[in-house]
């Protein structure tokens, strides 16, 4: 009698999308996500600095209302310099700003806190840097995030 076995797998592949990107000649200007938010959210506008951006999105189920999330972190540092460390209080100073995107709530008051960590950076060409961000950010949001950052074309 031979016993036949079968194994089946599933995985499922997530449509995560995961960006790293500086612009050059850019300036951040940063608000809050609405006037009862402790959330900010940032633009990218013409100006003298180099911006650098890591972006999440998360994969969207199509047939569930409201799961779409996704979220920015957002610094700028001044032309010229090719390595740098900032940490806690000289994060304020480069704009640093993280922002979620998603339908969830962002009204608690004590949670309009400074960022807290380090970012640290090294330009390895023309068109790449290295970049460690180790942040906590609204007094509880933990990022880390180390990976090649690319400039974005115009």
């Amino acid at each position: 009698m031979a016993v036949l076995g079968l194994t089946f797998s599933c995985s499922k592949k997530t449509k995560d999308t995961y960006s790293y990107t500086f612009q050059e000649n850019a300036e951040l200007t940063i608000l809050p996500i609405n006037e009862d938010s402790y959330m900010k959210n940032s633009t990218i506008e013409n100006g003298n600095n180099i911006v650098f951006t890591y972006e999440y999105i998360a994969d969207d189920a199509e047939i569930i209302a409201d799961d779409e999330y996704s979220e920015i972190i957002r610094f700028e540092i001044e032309p010229g310099l090719t390595e740098f460390n900032y940490t806690d209080e000289e994060l304020s100073a480069i704009s640093t700003v993280y922002s979620e995107y998603c339908f969830c709530a962002f009204f608690d008051e004590s949670k309009n806190t400074s960022p807290k960590g380090s970012i640290s950076g090294k330009k390895i060409s023309e068109t790449q840097w290295d970049i460690t961000i180790d942040v906590i950010f609204y007094t509880d949001d933990i990022k880390y995030v180390s990976n090649v950052f690319t400039l974005k074309e115009n």
